[in-house]
């Protein structure tokens, strides 16, 4: 395990990096000697954030369920981790990133099990922070034995899908929404691949759709609203008292 730090030494990360770790991938956009030493990659995390909110407001206002009620908080955490990731881009604010997203896939695997009642309703929030914290645990280890961790995201991915093709009979649903999701973070996927892979890449462009690391953010985040809508459906939404 041998990460270079992405920092400069005298840079306000460089020494907090070489202390606990530098991430296990660098995106294209240059690391400046800044306090947001990824500007492109931060502030476009601000699409999560605005869309948490829409959608926290949405479900208090129409009294959504507590399990609905959970989700617009998540994706906010989700959105300020990654956010403070880019902004520092150390191993342990990478670990905070992933916790983001693994409360967010968890979320949707739990609310999943519970429709294939695999789940009490009741026990949403325990199964997603068990499931985080397993999920720490994996990253770690993949960290120091070399193993790219972000496959955990992808298989998260491969479950989420399975399961919503298990419950296709179960319940009549519209899937409008939900393929939208899906169309969504399939280009939004495409676009940090093509970052990581340096196919588009411009490491000296700062602007918040200047990355395809950002556009990922802005991407990723315009499907939320989409995969909010299809759980909110009446048919989905577990019940309260079960």
């Amino acid at each position: 395990m041998n990460y270079p730090n992405p920092h400069a030494p005298g840079c306000p990360w460089y020494d907090i990096t070489l202390t606990t770790g530098a991430p296990n991938i660098k995106w294209c956009e240059q690391t400046l000697c800044q306090w947001i030493s990824e500007p492109a990659n931060t502030w476009s995390n601000i699409s999560y954030l605005i869309i948490a909110l829409i959608i926290a407001y949405i479900s208090f206002k129409n009294k959504h369920n507590h399990q609905m009620k959970q989700f617009g908080p998540i994706i906010f955490f989700m959105g300020m981790m990654s956010l403070v990731y880019h902004l520092s881009n150390f191993y342990g604010s990478q670990i905070l990133d992933f916790i983001g997203m693994f409360s967010f896939v968890g979320w949707t695997i739990g609310m999943n099990l519970i429709r294939m009642e695999k789940l009490n309703p009741k026990n949403l929030m325990k199964f997603n922070i068990t499931y985080s914290i397993i999920n720490v645990i994996l990253v770690h280890v993949m960290y120091m034995t070399n193993l790219k961790f972000q496959s955990l995201i992808l298989i998260a991915g491969i479950i989420i899908v399975i399961t919503e093709f298990m419950l296709r009979n179960k319940t009549k649903v519209k899937y409008g929404s939900y393929f939208t999701s899906l169309s969504l973070l399939i280009i939004a996927f495409g676009f940090s691949i093509s970052d990581g892979k340096r196919i588009w890449c411009h490491p000296d462009h700062h602007g918040w759709f200047s990355q395809g690391h950002a556009m990922w953010h802005w991407t990723a985040g315009l499907a939320m609203i989409f995969i909010y809508l299809h759980y909110a459906q009446a048919a989905l939404k577990p019940q309260e008292n079960r």
